[in-house]
């Protein structure tokens, strides 16, 4: 315990000594992870937590949100100092824990009944998904949608104009952002859901491994608090 308390008190020493220059922090814009409201501030699960986490441990921060092919690059050019969610490891970063649960699935219109039970049910059909899906899914994905017609884009509302105008057959991306954005912008009951990928839980990632030892303890205490689960159960507007 007292070695503990030892910890946190150096933790809290070390950023209070670098508090006077904002952390650059890169978000992913993807509602209801980090995304801006109505009027205009940023908030999501993702935001809040981990300007919750630094900001207690006495930072203050500088928040972006970028598409994920952005967030990426800035991330590599040290344009940023914190950034998530990171789906591949980065040469010379150090990775926080795993704390963003993503379940990517493929969602149809729910008028088009497609039996779509696993991956092989993909072949054939038309699919657009997000940027570097088929990196983050795998060559076994990408040799299946290949021949669709398949496409990647970060603009969320072309995808379901796509999907809505019956161009594609599926999108693919993380239930969470596809049912938020659909019944924000369709309607509920709208989106038929398959669940063909597994779960993935993804970490962020820093420069500095005492600002990755910092947020790991923060999330500790975030999830011991009961904080974490509320976030992630909340439901955003």
């Amino acid at each position: 315990m007292k070695q503990l308390v030892l910890i946190m008190l150096l933790f809290t020493s070390v950023c209070l000594a670098n508090a006077d220059r904002p952390l650059r922090i890169g978000l992913h814009y993807s509602a209801p992870w980090a995304y801006a409201d109505e009027a205009g501030q940023l908030t999501g699960i993702d935001y809040q937590m981990v300007t919750r986490i630094f900001e207690q441990a006495g930072y203050q921060v500088r928040v972006e949100v970028f598409s994920h092919e952005r967030l990426v690059q800035k991330f590599h050019d040290k344009e940023l100092d914190y950034a998530s969610p990171m789906a591949f490891e980065v040469p010379g970063a150090y990775p926080t824990m795993p704390y963003m649960p993503i379940q990517d699935v493929a969602v149809s219109r729910r008028s088009a009944r497609f039996k779509l039970d696993d991956l092989q049910d993909l072949q054939g059909k038309a699919v657009v998904a997000y940027q570097k899906a088929s990196d983050v899914l795998g060559p076994i994905f990408a040799s299946l949608v290949e021949d669709g017609g398949y496409l990647e884009m970060a603009d969320r509302a072309q995808q379901f104009t796509l999907l809505f105008n019956d161009r594609v057959d599926l999108v693919v991306g993380d239930r969470k952002v596809l049912e938020y954005f659909s019944e924000k912008h369709y309607g509920a009951g709208r989106l038929r859901i398959h669940p063909i990928f597994p779960t993935v839980t993804y970490p962020g990632a820093t420069w500095d491994k005492r600002l990755t030892d910092l947020f790991n303890q923060g999330l500790r205490q975030l999830k011991e608090s009961g904080e974490y689960q509320q976030l992630l159960e909340k439901d955003w507007p």
